[in-house]
């Protein structure tokens, strides 16, 4: 699958805290605003990425990603658009559950998957590793000559990351330089 995305570097930044991942829910397309260290953070990813070569930055237009987003572009003066395509996972039915309590009623420890056990009304986990491979692939190949940043969701980066090295990773707030040197792909923080 990651031979759909276009084998060039670019730049992934996960939105700010907001109050739900305080509390470990299942926000998916809940609208929730950054609380205050998720704005701290997305000052910071700001000022380390108003040093970096970003030429677009495009984004989910969730509040939180969006907000971080904002907070990118202006300080460092560079272009914002939004993708839908970009949302986090849709939860269903369990959006603004908490996971851990979810865990518990199919028996699982906090360190394991839900994927297995998701409902019906939630995107399943191969949606959103194709979702994610597409709407990278689409801006990358629209955009040859320009460093792109994606600003979106924990979802989303674990997705790609599952996809590029069979692994998954819950990012934390700050940017992440992916790097394709022509036979493997990297990937560490700025």
């Amino acid at each position: 699958m990651t031979s759909d995305l276009p084998k060039r570097s670019f730049y992934f930044l996960r939105h700010g805290q907001t109050q739900w991942n305080v509390e470990g829910r299942f926000q998916g397309h809940t609208d929730i605003p950054l609380n205050e260290l998720g704005l701290a953070q997305a000052h910071e990813a700001a000022r380390i990425l108003a040093q970096r070569p970003v030429d677009l930055i495009i984004a989910s237009p969730l509040m939180r990603a969006r907000r971080t987003a904002e907070i990118v572009a202006a300080q460092s003066d560079r272009t914002l658009l939004f993708d839908d395509e970009l949302k986090e996972r849709h939860f269903g039915r369990f959006e603004g559950m908490v996971v851990n309590d979810v865990k518990t009623r199919f028996g699982l420890q906090p360190h394991e998957r839900l994927v297995k056990h998701l409902p019906p009304d939630a995107e399943q986990w191969h949606e959103t590793r194709a979702r994610t491979v597409r709407v990278l692939g689409k801006w990358l190949t629209l955009h040859p000559d320009r460093r792109l940043l994606f600003v979106s969701h924990g979802g989303l980066f674990d997705a790609l990351h599952d996809v590029t090295f069979g692994t998954r990773l819950e990012p934390k707030h700050v940017p992440y330089h992916w790097q394709h040197d022509g036979n493997a792909w990297s990937c560490g923080t700025c």
